[in-house]
């Protein structure tokens, strides 16, 4: 049986550089897998930093470039984020979790980043911190997810891994096999097309704001400016409305919609490599973008859900050259007030209307919640999270500069007003919530307007 399982994976790991090898043979590209679980080492794609354990596959994020660090010891790249294995914290004890984090140039030893590649029994391998402990998966877990974590090197399948060489050379984006027209190789305009369904990613033309799957047309509401925000992450701007790609907060379920640029992190988004020319889309406050279910009909509505690798989460990305003509046709488009693409778009102001929202929630020290049209989003600043808010509005806040004010309902510390409505804000009203006291308390106020 072991047999096969090793003819399999030798089967499936193919590179640039022709049929990939098992076993271990100095430095080079590999994907590792662990023998009790018979799942890869994976780099966790919402936080870009969490090592765990995932169903195999071509990602990029499952790939690792092994390469000397001198004294028999090695360091292990992730060839996604280049940033190597580590162990999170300067104390190692049994149990703690592995990290990818910038190499140490100043003391290698510090951040334990240096790792021994053992043989063991049966063509596998265990690999060995410089701390003595040993890499493993946690005993008994097989669900994809499970963090990996070091401890006490006792030889057990869940510390024992299969290497699986893919070459020397780097992995080209989007995959030897699937479809080649779809790859990402950075910022640019691209259609965006749902692995399920065969859809594009649309702009919804009745609202202007619902991002929704639509049968792929040659039409600029299904084409999307993919803009560099730093640090791996990408704002993604519909061609027509210049509005950016958004997501109303980081619960599973959240809707996506078109707003003003902002620069906020719900905003942002990473865009891996899924192996066979699919990719994730990633929001920096967690999940990614999805369908609800494989549904292919028009007009469905996207979302954010937890990663589970599904078809209705992988997108094909095709990028779209634009000539002289679309140029000018778009910057016409854009006149009238509106800004270029590449700056801050400021929307007119709406018509006055009052109104108020109520919230309600639990608070341990600090809470930023930030107030706009007819969501609140909870950001945590110091403390516990419960992420447990729940408000009600009596109307639409409007998109204008305008004074707004707080009725405290129930307050043990402080609920104030940091910013009110304005355009350099987006027209968000920004509160902030302070407990002072040891143990959280539930809190309550209405803002007005």
């Amino acid at each position: 049986m072991r047999k096969c399982l090793v003819v399999c994976f030798v089967l499936l790991a193919t590179s640039i550089s022709g049929i990939a090898q098992s076993g271990f043979s100095g430095p080079g590209r590999y994907r590792i897998e662990i023998v009790a679980t018979n799942k890869a080492l994976d780099l966790r794609q919402e936080d870009n930093k969490t090592v765990q354990q995932w169903s195999s596959g071509g990602a990029r994020n499952q790939q690792w470039d092994i390469r000397e660090a001198g004294d028999g010891y090695f360091y292990i790249e992730s060839v996604a984020n280049n940033l190597v294995l580590g162990i999170d914290g300067l104390r190692v004890r049994d149990g703690s979790r592995v990290i990818t984090d910038r190499l140490d140039q100043n003391d290698g030893n510090q951040k334990w980043q240096k790792w021994k590649i053992v043989e063991a029994r049966g063509g596998n391998y265990t690999i060995i911190s410089i701390s003595g402990k040993s890499l493993e998966s946690p005993s008994g877990n097989r669900e994809d997810g499970a963090g990996l974590q070091v401890s006490r090197p006792v030889g057990r399948d869940n510390q024992r891994f299969m290497l699986i060489r893919l070459g020397d050379l780097p992995v080209v984006s989007g995959a030897v096999t699937g479809d080649a027209r779809s790859a990402f190789d950075g910022p640019g305009r691209y259609q965006i097309q749902l692995v399920s369904s065969g859809k594009n990613l649309d702009l919804r033309k009745e609202d202007g704001t619902t991002i929704q799957q639509w049968t792929g047309a040659d039409v600029l509401n299904q084409k999307w400016d993919i803009e560099d925000s730093g640090d791996g992450y990408f704002y993604i701007r519909s061609a027509e409305s210049g509005r950016v790609i958004e997501v109303a907060d980081s619960r599973d379920g959240s809707p996506l919609r078109s707003n003003n640029f902002t620069g906020r992190d719900n905003q942002k988004w990473r865009i891996a490599d899924a192996g066979n020319g699919n990719f994730t889309i990633g929001s920096k406050l967690g999940r990614v973008m999805a369908l609800a279910n494989s549904n292919l009909e028009d007009g469905v509505p996207m979302q954010v859900r937890s990663d589970r690798r599904q078809s209705t989460q992988l997108f094909r990305l095709m990028r779209v050259e634009v000539d002289a003509a679309q140029a000018q046709t778009i910057d016409r488009s854009r006149r009238g007030g509106r800004r270029r693409p590449d700056s801050v778009y400021t929307r007119p102001q709406d018509t006055y209307t009052p109104g108020s929202v109520r919230w309600r929630g639990r608070v341990d020290i600090e809470v930023l919640l930030e107030i706009q049209g007819s969501t609140v989003t909870q950001k945590l600043v110091g403390g516990r999270s419960f992420n447990n808010g729940q408000y009600t509005f009596s109307a639409t806040m409007p998109a204008r500069e305008m004074d707004v004010r707080i009725n405290n309902i129930k307050v043990r510390g402080t609920v104030e007003l940091v910013e009110k409505p304005s355009p350099t804000n987006n027209y968000t009203a920004i509160v902030r919530i302070r407990d002072p006291q040891r143990d959280a308390a539930d809190y309550e106020f209405e803002l007005i307007w």
